[in-house]
């Protein structure tokens, strides 16, 4: 029998809480698009992460242990629906 490392990936919730200033409704919907790409391109911690349900996962890479150090067995192994963007309906 032998050993494998298997590393796997998955996607969580975060959110985070910001403030735009804006005379319209309309002007805060683009000031709030604009303030979360921003808040996305930071590498802090959000302010909170969904732990309760983990989404879209993948086997990022499969690897069988031998006494010479590790070899490639598999990488990027589908074994979870696309729960975040499933197809579109046929």
């Amino acid at each position: 029998m032998s050993w494998y490392t298997v590393k796997i990936g998955f996607w969580l919730r975060a959110y985070e809480t910001l403030t735009v200033e804006a005379e319209t409704d309309a002007q805060a919907i683009m000031e709030a698009k604009v303030a979360a790409l921003i808040a996305m391109q930071s590498t802090a911690h959000p302010e909170h992460i969904d732990l309760d349900e983990r989404r879209e996962g993948i086997v990022a890479w499969i690897d069988r242990i031998t006494p010479d150090g590790r070899e490639a067995v598999a990488d990027d192994v589908a074994f979870d629906d696309d729960r975040i963007h499933p197809p579109p309906s046929a």
